[in-house]
């Protein structure tokens, strides 16, 4: 049997009862038969197994950042962008990052949008997907792909990406969770947030 790769781990992934939740999931990811072993599970292990499998939150990572994309305009780090401040710039993008963890605190995974408006004085006149995807390390969870969409309605633009993860323990999804991250882009602004679908 292979030795176990590190797992996810967060700000709560120094407690006790996350480490012990790691040790559990662990020993059925690595069994001969997981199956068995997590029927065999006391009532205290299947409670811990469930709390490392679950995801318990979504939010914000901190590295939101918008950039304008012409060449003409200077980099910008603010987690807000006014079109004063890309003046030169008549398109402008802007990426949207969010996280998940279970419901012990520990990181399961990364997922991000990037969208590109262009517009015309103040009015939006297109909006791009330009980059978007997710990422894992956690044990026993990949990246399954995305789906995405862009459109504009009354002057605001927004561009979306839906990131499908999974967790596969002994050739079975026992998780299949899907999260999005959209960017918005109005005649002054662009932000993010994480609706699914415009």
């Amino acid at each position: 049997m292979a030795a176990p790769a590190q797992a996810a781990t967060g700000s709560a992934g120094d407690s006790s009862k996350s480490k012990q939740a790691e040790a559990v999931f662990e020993k059925v990811y690595y069994a001969e038969d997981p199956a068995a072993t997590l029927s065999t599970l006391s009532t205290g292990d299947r409670a811990l197994f469930d709390a490392w499998t679950s995801v318990g939150k979504v939010e914000v990572s901190k590295s939101v950042s918008p950039a304008p994309i012409t060449n003409a305009a200077p980099s910008v780090s603010t987690d807000s962008v006014s079109l004063a401040a890309v003046a030169a710039a008549a398109c402008s993008s802007y990426t949207y990052r969010g996280a998940f963890y279970n419901s012990l605190g520990g990181k399961l995974g990364d997922f991000w949008t990037t969208g590109q408006a262009c517009r015309t004085g103040s009015t939006v006149s297109s909006v791009s997907f330009l980059d978007g995807g997710g990422k894992t390390s956690a044990l026993g969870w990949r990246y399954d792909g995305r789906t995405t969409g862009k459109g504009i309605s009354s002057n605001v633009g927004k561009v979306y990406g839906a990131y499908t993860f999974k967790l596969n323990i002994a050739g079975v999804d026992v998780q299949q969770p899907t999260y999005c991250a959209r960017t918005v882009h109005t005649g002054g602004a662009d932000f993010g947030d994480f609706v699914c679908g415009l």
